[in-house]
């Protein structure tokens, strides 16, 4: 054929391509010649692809319509009174689904025979059901029972996420306590920050360093009362602690932003310093920490600061999670492998880490389960929550760039110790 041929000149001659497709609909895989040596089928009087299905002998063109109609419970209504001809010269299968189906049922295909199982359209459902008819659906397990068999389950995992809770919490009181929160009783855990709402003695960040340096000091302790994490082999361990550095300091200044006064233009630290992205309609109580120097520092961070905004604080703000959400997010970006990770740890530590951050995620379900959150919703929130790891993630990155850069210009310095954690990763590696 050229290409000034028509196409409809590739049909093939005698039938029709549509009659063609119609001929094969429901009929199943089948050889280009039929075998007619064979048994019929009782319905359509087709030989090929002929077996014994549902009590009868049948081609699989006619199990397959049967075991539609039954399961899909749409009684097809025949237009011709019922007197449609099935019989092998006329095509039996195109003619009428309501005499298609009677004719089934004479020649003797019984809806008993369809298992319960194995011959449902869409998925399985393998639950014991005591009606195994193969019409009726098989009955749902009561929501309490299923909700007792998951906590039931998921009990271990749940204390083992209060743990990582209760030691995060313990941490953020003793940092509220250095930084000067105030403090209503002392013995009270501190879930989160509760700042002054005033503005009166927050000032402009001048030098990020110093802002960081109780966060980081605290961070050690941190991740090692993480359950599973001493078990860890030590170069690993340094490892995801570093990595995880800005990652803890941008969820816990994320945190103290969403409890202060909303502005749109400002990131607040929990020393009760502050990143400014932009300079109009500034409070005044900020505006006037306001210095030719300070401005143009913040104007180099400005983009930085922006992102910390849009990408933490505001999820924050929306979502308002709880303590034991908090924890679940931050353990998870403290274990989270990575292709780094791999050249430093062993195959036991990955097995360590992957067991411990399914326990976690499986801890956060049963909290919510246990707290009569509403099924269709669980996920909803699950996702949310979860999806708080990516502001993070990229705020954190973006932050290892933005000191490097204060460090290469001299704008900020960084104690012995802090100097390490933060950047003595990229020494190493």
């Amino acid at each position: 054929m050229t290409y000034s041929e028509p196409m409809d000149q590739c049909e093939p001659r005698g039938i029709p391509i549509y009659h063609q497709f119609e001929e094969n609909e429901e009929a199943g895989p089948s050889g280009a010649k039929q075998d007619e040596d064979g048994p019929s089928c009782l319905v359509c009087g087709r030989v090929a692809n002929t077996g014994h299905h549902y009590g009868v002998t049948a081609c699989l063109g006619c199990k397959t319509f049967f075991r539609r109609v039954v399961l899909q419970k749409n009684a097809p209504k025949c237009k011709y009174k019922n007197q449609c001809r099935l019989e092998k010269s006329v095509n039996a299968k195109r003619l009428c689904r309501s005499c298609r189906y009677q004719k089934c049922l004479e020649v003797g295909m019984t809806e008993d025979a369809l298992h319960p199982c194995r011959d449902i359209i869409g998925r399985r459902n393998r639950n014991n059901s005591v009606d195994s008819s193969p019409i009726s659906s098989p009955p749902s397990i009561p929501q309490q029972l299923s909700i007792c068999k998951l906590m039931s389950l998921c009990d271990g995992d749940h204390e083992l996420l209060q743990t990582i809770t209760d030691m995060d919490t313990d941490i953020r009181t003793r940092t509220a306590h250095i930084l000067g929160e105030p403090v209503i009783h002392h013995d009270q855990p501190i879930h989160f920050y509760s700042p002054p709402k005033d503005l009166s003695n927050v000032s402009v960040n001048h030098g990020i360093g110093p802002s960081l340096k109780v966060d980081i000091i605290l961070l050690r302790e941190w991740v090692s009362r993480v359950p599973g994490f001493s078990d860890l082999s030590e170069l690993y361990q340094n490892h995801l602690m570093r990595r995880f550095c800005l990652r803890y300091t941008v969820t816990e200044h994320g945190l103290f932003t969403a409890q202060m006064p909303y502005h749109k233009n400002v990131w607040f630290l929990s020393d009760r310093t502050c990143l400014v992205s932009e300079f109009e309609n500034l409070p005044d109580e900020i505006r006037c920490h306001l210095t030719p120097e300070i401005i143009k520092e913040q104007q180099l961070l400005a983009p930085f600061t922006s992102m910390l905004i849009h990408e933490v604080a505001d999820p924050l703000r929306r979502l308002k999670p709880d303590s034991i959400e908090i924890a679940t997010v931050k353990t998870l970006m403290l274990l989270k492998p990575t292709c780094l990770g791999d050249l430093v740890s062993t195959e036991t530590d990955l097995k360590t880490v992957k067991a411990i951050r399914n326990r976690v995620i499986s801890g956060l379900y049963s909290h919510y389960v246990k707290n009569g959150m509403d099924m269709e919703q669980l996920p909803v929130r699950f996702s949310d929550i979860l999806q708080l790891t990516g502001g993070v993630e990229i705020c954190a990155d973006r932050a290892l760039e933005e000191m490097h850069l204060l460090r290469v210009f001299k704008l900020c310095s960084f104690d012995q110790y802090s100097s390490d954690v933060i950047f003595g990763f990229n020494r190493e590696f």
